[in-house]
């Protein structure tokens, strides 16, 4: 008796067990992501009152380093002598004994002269001076300023650096002296050519990494800055900073700019031909003066479209949060990254002349540049370790603005990006994740342009789709909000949206973010019973193995019949590999994943947006028995055998 109770407890389990794994199985795709709403139509509303309060310096409780630069341009010679009188607040939780700065000149493109700073020395502001030691690495980009007391938190340390700067020649990298007179071309560009205080962070202490082509090698702290920018009078200059002083002694002239507020970094560009048009913009004191500097080649284009760009401040400040600077300069230059960034000042390149869709070409870059002023100045990223984070929202605000203004563009219908995306997160042959710093990506031969300014945007745009346009705004909100003039990290870009969202995302930012693969999907099995008119479809991603991360994204799943009926058409989230139990009515002939929504997969072949699957001969199972059939009579089997144990063990 005990041996047949014995093996009936056995059978038990695993009729039991087995019955628990087919419903599991047949019920992987109820175990989807929390939320998902369509697309939705955005109507700007004002923001709370406290963001604008905070917006326009409430900095109670904060303290910044300031930073007062003096430069002379001498246009003979294509150099700047400059002071840089440094008042240096240490707010993070360590002592200091020495602070280095960035020399970047030295690292820009030229056609024959090198880009150089020079150090001429370093002094105590104190009467009688004392001189401070340093060291200088060209070789790094670096100098060491050596204090003559510990530095402690929540202190401050003063002195002045005393520079000469070479601009680079005819190069059309960040600064340069670049173009002719003879053609009223020639442009002074002061783009991070003082030395630039390093950023210390718990990620990597002192982050000294040097100037580099690829991306954006910024990463700084706010600072009040004054800056005084002498040239000579015949010269237009355009600054970071409202100009509060100008004064003309001889054939120079002396103009002192201040933001106000914090800024990231300051710079200026001059030119004796340049043209200036200012609109008075902005409603709350003391308002906000936009003004564009461009050449005289450039004139109809300019003067009919760059205004117009710029009315994506306006959707920015209402959505984003309020711009608090009194000045914003769009300024004409030469180089090859289509525009620079810098805080209250972007640069626009003159290739846009040149462009097959010039207005186009402007209003795109106007937009991206003018987005950075709310991520990369009001919020800071490291941007050689997370270059792509500031990028991709910026990217995908470039788009959404031109969506809104433009909305027959068709902007994300399909997403222009999607196909260059695709090609370049596979056909290349690389793993390339998102998640990358700019050095991981040079190492290991990964896009970065691609992964910054094509990848993450898509897949901004994927998150967007699934929680709402609302809700996807808000988040960009929170976080702006949340880290005004303050440093933000990936990770607080993600507990911004979860905060907004009310639930983890972490099965949405680990894989799109840190896979090294896109899904690759394949039809593992589809099956048709004809007696319960189900189909059964089983998707599998072949690149799972390959990803540390499982996917989930919703797909559109089409199923036809034949004569091309289409018997079913929705959206169904795909967990990995998932099976899918469907009612059709009709025998299916065809299923089909419908990728031309931008769905981010691997595709087969490049340019097929989809995956079929075609059912040659509809398979018929043994007649009365399907699947839930035989689920029930486990179940019922299972039963009864309880039953009859509970009988057998009263005897």
């Amino acid at each position: 008796m005990k041996f047949k109770q014995k093996n009936l407890t056995r059978i038990f389990i695993v009729v039991i067990s087995t019955t628990i794994l087919l419903g599991a199985f047949f019920s992987l795709n109820s175990a989807q992501p929390i939320i998902y709403s369509e697309p939705e139509k955005f109507t700007i509303q004002p923001l709370p009152s406290d963001y604008e309060q905070f917006s326009r310096g409430n900095f109670s409780g904060y303290e910044f380093s300031s930073y007062n630069l003096s430069v002379y341009l001498d246009n003979n010679t294509s150099t700047v002598v400059g002071n840089l009188t440094v008042d240096y607040y240490n707010n993070d939780p360590v002592n200091f004994t020495q602070i280095p700065f960035h020399i970047y000149a030295s690292g820009m493109e030229c056609d024959t002269r090198r880009g150089y700073i020079e150090i001429l020395n370093v002094t105590t502001l104190e009467d009688p001076k004392e001189e401070l030691t340093f060291n200088f690495y060209n070789s790094s980009q670096l100098m060491w300023v050596h204090l003559t007391d510990t530095l402690e938190p929540d202190n401050r340390t003063s002195f002045i650096i005393s520079f000469n700067t070479t601009l680079p020649d005819g190069g059309i990298d960040r600064a340069s002296d670049h173009g002719w007179d003879h053609n009223r071309s020639r442009i002074f560009k002061f783009a991070s050519c003082y030395p630039q205080p390093c950023v210390y962070d718990e990620y990597d202490g002192w982050n000294t990494d040097p100037y580099i082509l690829t991306g954006d090698p910024f990463y700084f702290d706010m600072a009040y800055y004054d800056l005084i920018v002498n040239v000579p009078k015949n010269m237009t200059v355009a600054a970071t900073g409202e100009l509060i002083e100008s004064n003309t002694i001889g054939n120079r002239r002396i103009n002192h700019y201040n933001p106000h507020l914090p800024v990231r970094e300051v710079t200026f560009s001059a030119s004796q031909y340049f043209i200036v048009e200012s609109v008075p913009l902005g409603e709350a004191p003391p308002g906000l003066n936009v003004s564009i500097y461009y050449l005289p080649k450039s004139i109809v284009l300019w003067n009919n479209y760059a205004f117009d760009a710029l009315s994506c401040g306006g959707l920015f400040n209402m959505t984003l949060g309020i711009y608090p600077y009194s000045t914003f300069n769009v300024v004409q230059e030469y180089t090859h990254h289509g525009g620079m960034e810098y805080p209250l000042q972007v640069y626009i390149s003159e290739a846009a002349d040149r462009d097959d869709d010039p207005f186009l070409y402007l209003l795109t870059v106007i937009v991206h540049e003018t987005a950075h002023q709310w991520f990369y100045n009001l919020v800071g990223v490291d941007e050689v370790d997370w270059g792509f984070l500031d990028e991709g929202i910026v990217c995908w605000l470039t788009d959404w603005s031109k969506d809104f203004f433009y909305p027959y563009w068709n902007i994300f219908e399909p997403y222009w990006l999607m196909d260059n995306v695709w090609y370049y997160w596979y056909i290349d042959g690389l793993p390339n994740k998102i998640n990358q710093s700019i050095p991981d990506c040079l190492s290991s031969g990964t896009d970065y342009y691609y992964t910054a300014y094509r990848k993450a945007p898509v897949v901004l745009e994927n998150l967007r789709r699934i929680i709402g346009l609302d809700k996807f705004l808000e988040g960009l909100t929170f976080f702006t909000h949340e880290f005004y003039f303050e440093i933000a990290t990936f990770e607080d870009f993600i507990e911004s949206f979860e905060t907004v969202v009310g639930a983890s995302l972490d099965w949405f930012f680990f894989p799109w973010f840190d896979n090294p693969y896109l899904p690759k999907y394949n039809f593992k099995s589809v099956t048709y019973d004809a007696q319960s008119k189900l189909i059964n479809i089983t998707v599998e991603d072949v690149n799972e193995i390959l990803n540390p991360y499982n996917y989930s994204q919703l797909i559109p799943i089409e199923i036809y019949s034949s004569g091309s009926t289409l018997e079913f058409s929705e959206d169904r989230w795909i967990n990995s590999t998932t099976s899918l139990i469907i009612p059709i009515q009709n025998k299916p002939v065809r299923v089909v994943l419908n990728y031309s929504e931008n769905i981010p997969v691997q595709l087969s072949d490049y340019g097929v947006h989809y995956l079929e699957f075609v059912i040659t001969e509809p398979s018929e199972p043994i007649p009365g028995y399907n699947i839930l059939i035989i689920i029930l009579t486990f179940s019922t089997l299972g039963i009864i055998l309880i039953l009859k144990k509970s009988k057998v063990s009263r005897k």
